[in-house]
């Protein structure tokens, strides 16, 4: 695709990623100049009509929005039967790769990103457009601080009724952030998007998601059944009128969440005006209305002073101008040194370190971070051998580790499944995929997974899967004398169906069990193919007694067998001594032979017609 022109318009320069719905290239706009994000929709969604058109109808709807906060759809069209849709181009990260790298944002950070969505979201909203999969992968945050949200009203498309296409592996909306009305399959609303926008600021301040579980549907029980954990408990400087903010849009009954994006947005903005740093609340400055009267009255005064007050106003004055003096010269005469470099270093020793060359430690931000050793400060400011004033303040930045996240046990699962329980987890796992032959384990079907599932592993770790082909070199088996049921499992076993069953008479195998199969035996077969089977309604075989008598010539075991049409089995077995007689009856179903061993070797056989 890349260096192809699409509609004698966008020169396609680059491919950016894949989703679930499209492949997404970066492209320049010949006729305008520009740089532009096109997303071209995938051929097995392009391929129902109907969905194309709805497509293309719900597209040109959200390129009527325009607003600073959502990235704008400057074109729709079509190019080899394949949808493609020109949006503007954003610079920077999402908002998911953002919490991935950095951990959780600070309260300030997640409220201003908070009310810049909610902006976007009352524009939409006033239009009647619901995002329906508002999540971080969706909010993008530029090098400035402007947040933009993307893909306004596309999940629409792929959530109508009338759609016959679907994304296998795929759940609409991501699990993690659904509302309780879209896991139970309702129609959503704006406050739909609320509570998801509830989710993503919860995941911006604590670093996870609130609700976690082994597969899909588990997560959606959660957002039905239970309450997020406390912000608060976890992570004490999250204050807490941003924390009821979140919860609020969070509620379970849409009726209890904010009426609108704008009551949330202003909601948000009140608890962002004073970030929350631990003053009291004495210590805020403040603008004091000075009543004209009372400034009036307080000049009269003045001019009344006694000339000893003057003196006494002159000697404080010149003591404060001398005090201020003499605090400036011992800032600015203050001696430079070099700060040490403490990166790679432990915390404590970087802190020891830092004391002894004269500067103190100012904040500490920890940081998940899979690539260093947790507590080692990876990060500092001023940077190291730079050159500061002895006594100010240096940042570091220090390593939590790997963030760590619970992976489940797929075996046994096929592999789509397999797939999306994994990806679908947060901090997706980088899954690789393994094909062998096996004998008893059905062909697509996980065999086994490396690391172990049901256990907590770090975060972006790969997960390695081995997955059933099938049995190699696939030849046809014999299903006569077999029920159904059994016919059935040796087949799906094999990666085979069991077809049409039809009943047919037949004397030679019992009632009940099959008398033909469609495929002979050892006839070569390949996984998915379909054997037709017929199945005996009688009479079945003919019953026939055959008498034996034979003479022991030394001690040891005798066993009899028989093979008829009723399968093979032990018809007789015991120990015996020398000159031992043994006269018996054996009952012979069909054709088939009686088979007389002794010591386990095989030493007569006897046809039976």
């Amino acid at each position: 695709m890349v260096g192809k022109i699409l509609g004698n318009r966008y020169e396609v320069i680059a491919k950016l990623g894949s989703g679930g719905m499209a492949n997404v290239y970066q492209a320049k706009d010949r006729v305008l100049n520009r740089i532009v994000t096109v997303k071209i929709l995938r051929g097995e969604l392009a391929e129902d009509k109907d969905f194309v058109r709805r497509f293309q109808l719900e597209a040109q709807a959200v390129a009527s929005l325009s607003h600073p906060n959502i990235v704008s759809i400057y074109d729709v069209g079509e190019e080899g039967g394949l949808p493609y849709l020109v949006m503007e181009y954003v610079e920077g990260f999402n908002l998911k790769e953002i919490i991935k790298r950095e951990g959780r944002l600070s309260p300030g950070e997640t409220i201003n990103i908070g009310i810049q969505v909610c902006a976007a979201l009352a524009h939409a909203h006033e239009k009647g457009i619901i995002h329906r999969d508002i999540k971080p992968h969706n909010i993008l945050v530029m090098p400035g601080g402007r947040v933009k949200v993307a893909d306004f009203g596309l999940a629409r498309v792929l959530s109508l009724p009338a759609a016959t296409v679907t994304q296998s592996g795929t759940v609409m909306g991501s699990v993690h952030y659904f509302a309780p009305e879209q896991a139970r399959g309702e129609e959503v609303g704006p406050k739909s998007d609320l509570y998801s926008l509830g989710v993503v600021l919860y995941e911006t301040v604590a670093g996870h998601v609130p609700f976690q579980g082994d597969n899909p549907i588990s997560v959606a029980l959660k957002h039905l059944q239970e309450q997020p954990p406390s912000l608060r408990k976890e992570n004490p400087t999250v204050p807490r009128s941003l924390e009821e903010i979140i919860f609020k849009a969070m509620a379970k009954d849409p009726d209890q969440r904010f009426a609108s994006a704008r009551e949330m947005q202003s909601a948000l903005a009140g608890g962002s005006v004073v970030e929350q740093n631990g003053f009291d609340e004495n210590e805020r400055t403040r603008f004091l209305h000075i009543d004209p009267e009372n400034e009036l009255s307080a000049s009269r005064s003045r001019r009344r002073l006694h000339p000893a007050a003057w003196v006494a106003l002159g000697i404080f004055f010149l003591l404060l101008v001398a005090g201020g003096l003499w605090a400036f010269s011992k800032w600015f005469f203050v001696e430079d040194a070099v700060v040490p470099d403490v990166t790679h270093m432990q915390l404590a020793q970087a802190e020891a370190k830092l004391k002894e060359a004269g500067f103190r430690v100012q904040k500490i931000v920890e940081v998940f971070n899979a690539d260093i050793a947790p507590g080692v400060v990876f990060r500092q400011d001023p940077v190291g051998n730079f050159r500061a004033k002895k006594g100010s303040g240096v940042s570091l930045w220090v390593s939590k580790g790997a963030r760590l996240v619970w992976l489940p046990d797929v075996t046994g699962f096929p592999l789509s499944e397999a797939k999306m329980m994994l990806e679908e987890r947060e901090g997706r796992f980088r899954v690789t995929v393994t094909e062998v032959n096996s004998d008893t384990v059905k062909a697509d079907t996980v065999i086994s997974q490396e690391p172990p599932g049901d256990r907590n592993v770090k975060e972006g770790t790969e997960v390695k899967l081995i997955v059933s082909k099938g049995p190699a070199n696939l030849v046809m088996p014999s299903l006569l004398g077999q029920t159904v049921e059994q016919a059935r499992t040796i087949l799906s076993r094999m990666g085979l169906s069991l077809g049409v069953i039809r009943e047919e008479s037949s004397s030679q195998y019992p009632q009940g069990t099959i008398s033909s199969q469609s495929i002979s035996e050892g006839t070569p077969v390949k996984a998915g193919d379909t054997v037709d089977v017929g199945v005996s309604q009688g009479p079945g075989p003919m019953q026939h007694t055959v008498p034996l008598q034979f003479k022991v010539n030394s001690p040891g075991v005798v066993k009899v067998v028989i093979n008829d049409s009723r399968g093979s089995r032990v018809a007789y077995e015991g120990e015996h001594q020398t000159g031992d007689k043994i006269e018996k009856e054996f009952v012979v179903y069909g054709s088939g032979e009686i088979l007389i061993y002794f010591q386990d070797q095989l030493k007569r056989t006897i046809p039976v017609e």
